[in-house]
């Protein structure tokens, strides 16, 4: 292969000094430069959408939290109810059961509610 393009013209003379100037011309004509402000901006928007997703997971963390904290002070509640006015075991399975059997497809109603209940009962009999 030639160096010279196919027109049989040799390509211009570059002024070593002007050499980089050049190159930077190059880029500016083949839109380099503007490809770059383009992934630029669009890393920004990007940027931001990740900053508003952990945002966002901040919020339902706080939540989460906020109903975890309802969640132990009525268990604590019930707990006290409990120790005065005590309930069976089997009854709490069947009312668990009619609760909960529709929503989820199993005859004997959902086993974390059941285990969860049955735990709490448990706990207020020692």
């Amino acid at each position: 292969m030639s160096d010279q393009p196919e027109n049989g013209a040799k390509p211009p003379e570059i002024d070593p000094d002007q050499g980089h100037q050049v190159f930077i011309d190059l880029l500016e004509e083949s839109g380099f430069f503007k490809q770059i402000h383009n992934l630029e901006e669009n890393l920004k928007v990007i940027a931001e959408e990740l900053k508003s997703f952990g945002e966002n997971a901040r919020d339902r963390m706080a939540e989460t939290e906020n109903l975890a904290a309802h969640v132990l002070a009525l268990e604590s509640i019930l707990s006290v109810m409990l120790k005065t006015y005590p309930i069976s075991a089997d009854d709490l399975k069947a009312e668990i059961k009619d609760r909960t059997a529709a929503l989820t497809g199993q005859e004997d109603g959902s086993p974390t509610v059941q285990a969860l209940a049955l735990d709490l009962l448990d706990k207020t009999k020692k």
